[in-house]
């Protein structure tokens, strides 16, 4: 029989129909599902708006899927009709609850969905691999993490997980369905954070430190910028989701303790249950299209911020030195990337790649990439500031 391959993904919430706008944008289907029919309804609706694209009621063949589901098509594909002779591999993409347990159940149940066997992939950002495969019963060979980034449709990466069992013939179709939706694969070892999170972590902490310190939310914005990121951290983590940003945190803080001391400030925002921008509302409030309404912090993060006031590295000296934060980004994310390496989790090329596909990073210097730029500033202006702020854990 001919091979195909075709795309499941499970979850219906604001990544895992990011997920579905992306690949319908490169053109390719996919079969979206939810176990809550009204979320899959108006994730339906969200990512056909975005690209004009169409949806029916087929059904997956060569697979029984027990809960709501419905058939994604990019604009410009023709129909046609289902080859009964040519059983698929299905790739499926779970984009669930960032929760160990729930994952497990799920890929254990998900194994028996397929009369083939099938390819299984998480979008976990937290979660180490091989806990998640240890669940699976029937197919832990063909398991691994696929991470998309958000805004995933803006970035042009994706990590590929791999746990000890995962066959190669495995990772080559994962690799090769990344590229198709135009993004490199970023192949890295199950360690906590993996790569891209791991160096987001103590970058993200460190412009909360700031914030409550006494620094202004235009200055770590006009910092982040200048040193080469997209937008503010705070914004970011408005995008990503205070609670996934939490988690993702917490992995690596746990992990890595002497990296980093965690702000309370996302602790706090969790349970104000302030959701960035999915939920209009977190460091910023957003309007129903998820644009940010005004460069003031919300009401509910001011209260915080003023809550938790307290400087824990002495930034108070900093105050308005735009170029001194943008240093004290850089530095803490080349340390912490130098601790990757180190440990093989990852090497200098795909750390590169993490940064400018999986961050969107841009390096100040025009055609100079983001190593190139941390290697010419590290000497006169990275290494001096772990003797300035020795309280800091990340730069040291």
């Amino acid at each position: 029989m001919a091979e195909s391959i075709q795309v499941l993904l499970v979850g219906a919430g604001v990544v895992g129909r990011a997920i579905a706008t992306d690949h319908l944008l490169a053109g390719c289907e996919v079969w979206l599902a939810d176990r809550d029919e009204a979320v899959l309804s108006e994730a339906c609706d969200a990512v056909l708006q975005r690209t004009d694209g169409r949806a029916d009621s087929a059904s997956p063949w060569g697979a029984l899927v027990p809960i709501p589901i419905v058939h994604l098509m990019p604009k410009g594909l023709d129909d046609h009709p289902v080859d009964t002779d040519a059983v698929p591999v299905w790739l499926v993409i779970e984009s669930i609850a960032e929760k160990l347990a729930i994952k497990q159940a799920f890929f254990a149940e998900v194994e028996n969905w397929f009369s083939r066997s099938p390819i299984l992939t998480t979008n976990t950002s937290t979660l180490p691999i091989g806990q998640i495969a240890s669940a699976m019963h029937i197919h832990p060979s063909r398991f691994c993490g696929m991470h998309f980034f958000m805004p995933v449709v803006g970035r042009h990466a994706a990590e590929i997980i791999v746990h000890p069992g995962t066959e190669d013939a495995v990772i080559a179709v994962c690799e090769e369905h990344v590229r198709g939706l135009k993004k490199a694969p970023l192949r890295v070892l199950d360690s906590p954070g993996f790569v891209v999170n791991r160096m987001l972590a103590p970058y993200l902490n460190l412009a909360m430190q700031l914030l409550c310190a006494g620094l202004s939310a235009t200055t770590i914005r006009a910092a982040a910028l200048r040193y080469g990121m997209p937008m503010s951290p705070l914004e970011l983590i408005d995008l990503i989701g205070p609670r996934t940003a939490f988690d993702g945190g917490r992995v690596v803080w746990q992990s890595f303790p002497h990296r980093m001391d965690p702000s309370p400030l996302l602790p706090a925002m969790v349970k104000r249950s302030l959701l960035g921008v999915a939920g209009g509302k977190g460091f910023y409030d957003y309007a129903e299209d998820g644009v940010r309404k005004g460069d003031e912090l919300s009401a509910e993060v001011s209260e915080l911020v003023d809550r938790y006031a307290r400087d824990d590295f002495g930034a108070a000296e900093i105050g308005g030195d735009v170029p001194l934060v943008a240093d004290l980004f850089a530095a803490a994310m080349w340390r912490e990337a130098q601790a990757i390496a180190a440990t093989g989790v990852a090497d200098e090329e795909t750390i590169e790649l993490a940064m400018s596909g999986g961050l969107g990073y841009v390096a100040p210097e025009s055609n100079a990439s983001w190593r190139g730029h941390m290697n010419a500033i590290r000497e006169q202006r990275l290494l001096p500031l772990a003797d300035r702020f020795p309280k800091l854990k990340s730069l040291q």
